[in-house]
């Protein structure tokens, strides 16, 4: 079995029959923040050169079902004029889905979404697997295992006559794994793929909140590492699925995320597997592993074994109890440019809240929100929203919370950023940094179906801007 690193969870599986590519995430940038990190060498995705037959997703966040990454995916640029340039109907994509209702979930949208999104990306042979399940593609048999979260994921283990691995992307162990490898009867894994980190600390990222009991944080990282670790029990292990860093793409510093929201790297894991006595190795974008009769070893390809200095690419995104958490500011922490009056926007959010979780239970309690806009001209205005009467009241300049009355909500947002938002040229699980609130009105609002439909479509449209 061959493997290829494609950064973070990105995984190209070759066998004697079939190419198998899980989690597919193939620019080097994911969105305004997130980029791949180590970056991607120039040309790797050469190596997805005349298709795939199957793509196995374990979940539906953004940095796994990357719709331009799928667009990619979808077409052939090595057909002649005359021929189809989509290769989407030939391809099997494997999901997960759930039995419980459909959830929203933060930066990835709606998981009940993802077989919309791929029909609409060309994607005709789908199968959706219940976490649990397990399913024969030509020569590989793929197990798939329920990770501990709330909306449908799954870690897999792939064999083969030859090899056994296991990737588990950013799954949380849960416990129906662990007594599958109880069994006395199960095949030993050659090679396991173990999330470094599963957790972070909370509120940082999406509150810009300080730091609070990093020591604590990091150990529930390292006992939840030591803990797949100890179920698996594979002759190598390699700490994985952290193949990203916060980068913005404008003027703001954003290097203060990558100091304070990775509890545990791969280079400390490694060093942990050393404490346990366990054999483990890192790789890169681009290096290969070959996995036969019980070894696993590092191969030339795009990126040659020892490419990397993983010391120092890690060193960039190690947690230090002592960064600062710069307070949110939405004249500083912004994007795009304001052409709409902020009342404009503002009728535009109270019209697309209505049919919300947020606009339902405005419904029954008659909450109402504080929202104030920092506009382009430099100013600063709150209003209050009623959901429930549609009704907007300009409160006076300042920011939300020095408008606040009991039990009312607050967000404080930047005019620019909450047209971006509205454009769909934002998405807005990735906005972290941009906005601050103690509400979720804007999670109502943009992660609705229609903000995932038009992220799609949107992705669409770049596919053919650029044909």
């Amino acid at each position: 079995m061959r493997l290829t690193s494609l950064g973070h969870a990105a995984v190209l599986i070759e066998t004697d029959e079939r190419r198998i590519l899980v989690d597919p995430w193939l620019t080097q940038r994911l969105d305004r923040f997130w980029e791949h990190h180590p970056a991607l060498p120039d040309g790797l995705e050469k190596v997805l050169d005349g298709g795939v037959d199957h793509i196995v997703f374990s979940h539906h966040h953004f940095d796994h079902h990357h719709f331009p990454s799928l667009t990619r995916l979808s077409e052939d640029g090595e057909v002649d004029f005359d021929d189809s340039p989509h290769r989407a109907a030939e391809t099997e994509c494997v999901f997960p889905v759930g039995q419980v209702p459909p959830r929203f979930t933060a930066s990835g949208l709606g998981h009940q979404a993802i077989p919309w999104t791929l029909r609409r990306l060309g994607f005709e042979r789908l199968t959706p697997v219940t976490p649990g399940d397990t399913l024969h593609l030509g020569d590989v048999v793929v197990r798939t295992f329920v990770s501990n979260v709330p909306f449908p994921e799954m870690s897999v283990l792939i064999e083969t006559e030859e090899a056994v691995v296991m990737l588990c992307g950013d799954s949380i162990l849960h416990e129906s794994t662990v007594r599958y490898f109880e069994q006395p009867d199960v095949r030993p894994i050659d090679v396991a793929f173990v999330p470094a980190h599963s957790v972070s600390p909370p509120g940082v990222l999406t509150e810009r909140r300080p730091l609070t009991d990093p020591d604590a944080v990091r150990a529930r990282a390292v006992a939840n590492f030591d803990r797949y670790v100890s179920t698996l029990n594979a002759a190598v292990t390699v700490p994985s699925s952290f193949g990203w860093k916060v980068s913005g793409d404008g003027e703001q510093d954003y290097d203060w995320c990558n100091r304070t929201i990775f509890p545990f790297t791969p280079w400390e894991a490694l060093s942990r597997l050393d404490e346990l006595g366990r054999e483990g190795l890192l790789w890169g974008p681009g290096q290969i592993l070959e996995v036969a009769g019980g070894k696993a070893e590092l191969r030339n390809g795009p990126q040659i074994p020892g490419g990397y200095d993983f010391e120092a690419v890690y060193a960039e995104v190690t947690l230090d109890p002592d960064a600062e958490v710069p307070a949110f500011d939405p004249e500083r922490d912004r994007t795009g440019r304001q052409t709409r009056p902020s009342h404009r926007l503002l009728t535009e959010v109270m019209e697309r809240i209505v049919g919300t979780d947020f606009w339902y239970r405005a419904l029954d309690s008659g909450a109402t929100h504080t929202i104030s806009l920092h506009d382009d001209n430099g100013s600063t205005h709150a209003y209050l929203l009623e959901p429930v009467s549609g009704r907007i009241s300009h409160l006076g300049a300042g920011p939300a919370r020095d408008h606040l009355s009991q039990d009312n909500g607050y967000t404080e947002i930047a005019a620019s950023t909450l047209q971006a938002l509205l454009d769909a040229e934002l998405l807005f699980g990735s906005s972290y940094g941009l906005w601050a609130s103690n509400s979720n009105l804007l999670s109502a609002v943009f992660h609705h179906p229609a903000y995932y439909t038009r992220q799609v479509d949107r992705a669409l449209s770049q596919q053919a801007g650029r044909a």
